[in-house]
């Protein structure tokens, strides 16, 4: 039933419920390698007795068990916090291990209750209902169970005399998947779950095609304006995937960002995904980027070779060239600092005017390399050219692979 490869070693998630007590036993008689994970954040009086009872069970079997305590007040947004609680526990423990598969007992009656909160909340999803497995936190996250109904692994505990524990808050409409559980799930006829399930099917071949061909796109602004406002919605959160930012963009906040794409402003950003991360536009090219990306200011004593992740800098040949003289030592390398200027020929200058001559996108301006003497004088700033390609010798450029002239 679980078709799971034997010569992996797999964390198993598990609540003491039926579910995963009932996925916990099949491990066992299935003779597959795993640990178990358990996450107790006392919101109930039963939830320490319930540890007391995995921890017995996990001892009887010789079942390597972890367990977080959860010591912190949690009174609103229950559900978010809690899945946020457990999934960074999970992923410490899963790294930290090198665990093959975090194992997660989801059920047919989950796939069902998730695909229809997804439609009633309307949400922008990679995948509607529960997927077999995807990536979360940098896990392989494995559904094995998602094709037996609930009701069966509740016959499973009961006919192999497994212990288990049901959460009542599971049963008292509180909160809206539990609506939906106890409302609509829970009094499906067989082939009206089938037709659910038929429908996830369609829609997910749908999505995944969508999908496909978004991925496909590059940054440039033109190709982006033949994009639906669904298709760009889906472009924008891939995009944050990419960058490992797991917090989405909604559809309604696509839209605000889409309004880059026919703005007449040429450099503009906003911030995304609750602020960790930010959409440029600049100039032919929209990018996202995280948030704040610049570098701590470090000091240069005397002429030498500068190779950080920053820039490389051959001071010892270059120098000179690029008005840095001898008395400039010690230099400070910076970023940019609302009101700098710096002498251009015989005339001083505003450094966000030579930004905006440049052409420079606003996201580079936060982490462009600015060289200042001793006497906090700016003496050098490298030169941006949007066209610059980086040569085989190359003496002096910004790790942006942007030139320094």
């Amino acid at each position: 039933m679980l078709n799971l490869d034997k010569n992996k070693k797999y964390l198993l998630a598990c609540s003491f419920g039926p579910d995963s007590m009932a996925l916990f036993d099949m491990l066992l008689k299935a003779g597959y390698i795993f640990e178990v994970a358990h996450v107790n954040y006392h919101l109930r009086k039963e939830s320490d007795y319930e540890e007391l009872c995995l921890r017995n069970y996990c001892k009887e079997y010789d079942i390597k068990l972890h367990v977080f305590r959860n010591k912190k007040k949690i009174r609103n947004n229950v559900e978010a916090i809690c899945r946020e609680i457990r999934y960074d526990f999970f992923a410490k423990i899963y790294h930290k291990n090198k665990f093959d598969g975090l194992l997660i007992a989801h059920n047919e009656d989950d796939l069902i209750e998730t695909y229809l909160l997804q439609k009633k909340r309307k949400n922008l999803v990679f995948c509607f209902g529960l997927s077999k497995e995807n990536i979360i936190k940098g896990m392989r996250v494995l559904r094995p169970l998602l094709d037996v109904k609930k009701n069966e692994l509740l016959n499973y505990c009961k006919e192999n005399e497994i212990p288990y524990s049901i959460d009542k808050t599971n049963l008292l409409p509180i909160f809206e998947r539990n609506k939906i559980r106890i409302n609509v799930v829970s009094k499906m006829k067989e082939d009206d779950r089938q037709y659910v399930l038929y429908n996830i099917c369609i829609e997910n071949e749908s999505l995944h095609k969508m999908i496909e061909k978004v991925k496909l796109c590059s940054d440039q602004i033109k190709e982006l304006q033949q994009l639906t406002e669904i298709e760009f919605a889906y472009y924008l959160n891939i995009k944050l995937r990419n960058l490992e930012i797991y917090k989405p963009i909604t559809y309604k906040q696509s839209i605000e960002v889409g309004k880059f794409l026919h703005s007449e402003k040429p450099n503009i950003f906003l911030k995304v995904a609750q602020n960790e991360a930010c959409v440029y536009k600049a100039y032919d090219r929209l990018l996202i980027e995280k948030n704040e990306q610049s570098f701590e200011p470090f000091n240069i004593e005397k002429p030498c070779v500068i190779d950080n992740q920053v820039l490389f800098a051959d001071l010892v040949k270059e120098g000179e060239k690029r008005n840095i003289k001898e008395n400039d030592y010690p230099l400070t390398i910076r970023t940019y600092q609302a009101g700098d200027k710096t002498m251009i020929s015989d005339y001083q200058v505003l450094v966000r005017r030579l930004f905006i001559d440049w052409k420079m996108p606003l996201y580079l301006r936060k982490r462009w390399p600015l060289f200042v003497n001793k006497d906090n004088k700016i003496v050098y700033i490298p030169r941006y050219r949007s066209d610059f390609q980086v040569s085989n010798s190359p003496n002096f450029y910004v790790k942006e692979c942007f030139t320094l002239k």
